[in-house]
């Protein structure tokens, strides 16, 4: 139901703000009416904060004017023009924000209640989930595409302090045959992550870069895979670190490739291979064995403050 106690004039510009967005172009009025009724439009000046990546989402937007700017963690950044929307990452989720966005000059922007939208007093549940549905789809093919560019470009800049290339999970290419030593080295590099300042492990590719797949390790199918690396880490370093530790497998040139990204870890990650406990560092491009003389010393300074 259009809400009659605005002024004629602004639920007129609302309405076309709305229809700017191709997920809410094609609505009929009554349905419009009813997001309108759970907005309100408001002015930013130049600089003023929208919201930072540490406050839970309440609100998604939809530009009426001006621009706006966000900045992710990785420092990235992306402008907002009129009729673009912003902020339903968070809508979706359910968690805090991506990241944070200020007005890049004088703007205005529809700010579209998150949690209105999920109660039936104020929107009618098939017009919420005809939303919801549009939004994820929106969601997910621009993470999909993201998240292969942004691992392309990872590719492409070849091995550092905080990107390791691995040929398989656990399957020596040489011999052909399963490997001990390759599933060692594995978790060498995720433990040295959790220990120094995280970093991307991607599975299914040679030292060069080049796209080799996952078919050579022979699992009957790629959430074998994961469960496997998944397993591996439980059972050698620790269930406690799966909190800091994230899966995608992406296709890339018509092959399956594996992406484990690793948070700097808040506990020190040792990896056990038979009654032997190891602890492990990133050293430039590299995974280094730290000696137990340099545990103690190291461990107090990287994880003092880090709970």
């Amino acid at each position: 139901m259009m809400n009659t106690t605005l002024d004629p004039d602004l639920l007129k510009k609302m309405a076309a703000i709305f229809r700017q967005n191709e997920i809410f172009a094609n609505l009929e009025q009554e349905e419009l009416g009813q997001l309108i009724a759970i907005s309100s439009l408001k002015a930013f000046q130049k600089d003023e904060i929208v919201f930072t990546e540490a406050q839970q989402a309440q609100y998604f937007f939809i530009v009426a004017s001006g621009s706006f700017i966000l900045q992710l963690k990785s420092n990235k950044t992306k402008i907002f023009k009129p009729g673009e929307l912003f902020g339903e990452i968070g809508i979706i989720n359910n968690k805090v924000r991506t990241g944070s966005v200020r007005a890049y000059e004088p703007a205005s922007a529809l700010m579209v209640s998150g949690n209105k939208l999920f109660d039936e007093k104020f929107v009618d549940s098939k017009l919420a989930l005809k939303i919801i549905h549009a939004l994820a789809k929106k969601i997910t093919s621009y993470l999909r595409s993201k998240e292969q560019i942004s691992t392309l470009e990872l590719i492409k800049g070849g091995e550092n302090h905080y990107v390791e290339f691995k040929s398989s999970l656990r399957m020596n290419r040489g011999s052909g045959k399963k490997d001990k030593a390759v599933e060692m080295g594995i978790l060498k590099t995720v433990a040295g992550f959790f220990n120094t300042q995280g970093g991307t492990m991607i599975v299914g590719v040679g030292d060069e870069g080049e796209i080799l797949g996952l078919e050579d390790d022979q699992f009957p199918s790629y959430d074998k895979l994961v469960l496997h690396l998944i397993y591996l880490v439980k059972m050698r370093i620790s269930p406690l670190h799966m909190d800091f530790i994230h899966f995608d497998l992406l296709e890339i040139n018509g092959k399956y490739i594996l992406r484990v990204d690793c948070e700097a870890a808040t506990s020190p990650a040792y990896v056990r291979e038979g009654s032997q406990e190891y602890f492990f560092i990133r050293t430039g491009p590299s995974t280094t064995n730290l000696k137990i003389s340099a545990v103690y010393d190291y461990i107090s300074k990287r994880f003092h403050n880090a709970s």
